[in-house]
């Protein structure tokens, strides 16, 4: 059996390679060279593909090509350019020329409201590979299963287990599939011609049910993969594709501590440099995990801290702003650089007076940090949506373009976007 593997364009107003690669969708190619299957592999977003002279920053991040392009329409009042990111349609044009006709097309899809480059590839699989069945899955397919069936696919699949897929993969293919959990597989990262980093996850599942994230959802259970392996496996990857750059993916990188992170830290004896784009949650700190990080390599550490007033935002499990002091001291005697330290704050949560986000980043400018902006978004199957729904009934949260957290959709107040760029301008300086 033949499948064709695609990561569609990112259709959105800002699109930028912060360690950017769909993991899950590596696994599942790995799953389909486990049962024999051949692959062939394209993805739009591959910035260092020969097509693109593209030029990498720091720790191999970067822009990704772009061009500017009318916006939907009820994007019309954004005061920004829309843009379709990725690899252009005649580079995957000349691509499937090149590869014998596939018995399955298998699409990704990442954020819900990048769905128009789902919608893209689709269209063009129909003119290229009339007949040939359409699987769509990932987070857009598993959160907004019923917008993603009008895409034209032949089967959504909902979900991230692994097991189910393959039972679903067999039924559909009528062919003998051997299942595997995503901890048994390693991400295929040889169908790319070249990398400058790799993506890592250690585990599944968050501890903590943000009301705002779908986590909880989509991996239920806390799941974390033996440290040998793991420890294993960044080792071998870092070797084999000259690597030194790894991120994580975890949504909880530092839950039981000694027991997982710092296992696998203490197996990797290449000079590596660490990476944690998620935020790291401040109740797991201590100054030995801040002395740990650094002496393992980490450079780009995130932490969350969502505002100074954290029952504003959620007070299911956030920590006062003395923890955050504390983990931030302990992080400067570490020697670790206002470079090196990046806090999240929220913006753009129902009901958020922006005297508070001005407040927040005043107070944060005191200290030897960047501060990130964590633009909100309505996600589905979270209970901040239900109650987006309640305060904002003209919001149309059946169209996922309304989720996009670009636009701050639930902020509805005369002068949003000059304090927008108020803000921005604010973090900038």
């Amino acid at each position: 059996m033949k499948a064709f593997l695609i990561n569609p364009p990112v259709y959105d107003f800002s699109a930028y390679d912060l360690w950017m690669k769909p993991l899950g969708f590596l696994l599942v190619a790995r799953l389909l060279l486990k049962n024999n299957w051949k692959v062939y592999y394209f993805d739009f977003m591959d910035r260092l593909h020969p097509s693109v002279r593209s030029q990498s920053n720091l720790f191999g991040c970067g822009k990704f090509p772009a061009k500017i392009i009318e916006k939907p329409e009820c994007y019309a009042a954004v005061p920004r350019y829309y843009k379709r990111f990725g690899l252009a349609e005649e580079v995957f044009v000349e691509y499937i020329k090149s590869i014998d006709p596939p018995d399955f097309i298998l699409l990704s899809s990442g954020m819900t409201y990048w769905y128009p480059g789902v919608k893209e590839v689709v269209q063009l699989c129909r003119r290229y590979f009339p007949g040939k069945p359409i699987v769509l899955g990932g987070i857009y397919a598993s959160l907004c299963p019923q917008h993603a069936e009008k895409m034209g696919a032949d089967f959504v699949f909902v979900g991230k287990d692994l097991v189910k897929f393959s039972q679903a993969l067999a039924k559909l293919s009528g062919s003998q599939f051997q299942p595997y959990h995503w901890y048994e597989l390693e991400p295929a990262w040889e169908l790319y011609p070249k990398l400058n980093y790799i993506c890592v996850r250690t585990s599944t599942g968050c501890p903590l049910c943000c009301r705002y994230c779908a986590s909880h959802y989509l991996e239920p259970a806390v799941y974390q993969r033996k440290p040998e392996k793991m420890a294993e496996e960044i080792t071998n990857l870092c070797e084999r594709f000259d690597i030194v750059d790894v991120a994580f993916y975890d949504d909880a990188l530092l839950f039981r501590l000694e027991q997982h992170l710092a296992q696998i830290l203490s197996r990797i004896h290449r000079k590596l440099r660490f990476h944690s784009p998620n935020g790291l949650h401040l109740r797991f700190f201590n100054p030995e995990t801040a002395f740990l990080l650094k002496e393992s390599g980490f450079r780009t550490i995130r932490l969350s801290l969502e505002s100074v007033k954290p029952e504003t935002v959620d007070s299911s499990h956030k920590v006062d702003f003395q923890k955050f002091e504390k983990v931030m001291d302990w992080l400067v005697k570490a020697n670790f650089s206002k470079e090196d330290i990046g806090v999240y704050i929220m913006v753009g949560w129902p009901d958020q007076r922006p005297a508070e986000i001005l407040e927040t980043i005043r107070i944060l400018k005191g200290y030897p940090c960047r501060i990130k902006l964590a633009e909100y978004s309505p996600i589905p199957f979270t209970s901040t949506f239900h109650m987006c729904e309640a305060l904002y009934p003209d919001l149309n949260l059946e169209e996922p373009l309304f989720q996009n957290n670009s636009i701050f959709p639930v902020w509805n107040f005369p002068g949003k976007w000059e304090f927008i760029r108020q803000i921005k301008e604010m973090v900038k300086k």
